[in-house]
């Protein structure tokens, strides 16, 4: 679950953008661990299954499948709205992959409601595409200055 979704991206990214798509998937990797440890330490929800003594199962998935898709979606059609993108991904990831994982146990909702990932999944996607598309990253100079 976490080497498939990269090595597809492995294969498909646009390798002129590898380091600005990177930035935007680790901003969401960085942001899911953390909010995750504090819902999971809060009670609002909990993983069943444990994969190592200390990970979960949905390790891979905020780790993996959360940044590849925000970083495939940041990749192709870049001139579709990206309200229109972060709003397709908040509801997929919502509602339709959080319940997958309650019906195949791997995820447990305890005191948190579809919307509130709906909501987190979408403003994960806008910041993603903030980093990518309106920060500036400049080319880094390799070059020795000797005075």
């Amino acid at each position: 679950m976490i080497i498939i979704p990269w090595s597809v991206w492995l294969f498909i990214r646009d390798k002129n953008s590898s380091g600005r798509l990177f930035a935007g998937g680790l901003l969401v990797m960085v942001l899911s661990e953390i909010l995750d440890t504090i819902g999971v330490m809060f009670g609002s929800w909990s993983y069943p299954i444990k994969v190592f003594p200390v990970a979960s199962i949905n390790f891979s998935f905020r780790l993996s499948v959360l940044p590849v898709v925000v970083m495939l979606l940041l990749q192709f059609k870049p001139k579709i709205n990206p309200f229109i993108k972060a709003i397709g991904f908040g509801a997929f990831g919502a509602y339709i992959g959080l319940p997958l994982l309650s019906m195949i146990d791997l995820y447990k909702k305890l005191q948190w409601q579809y919307t509130y990932s709906f909501i987190i999944l979408t403003v994960f996607y806008l910041l993603s595409h903030f980093v990518v598309y309106k920060c500036k990253f400049n080319e880094i100079n390799n070059e020795i200055k000797q005075e």
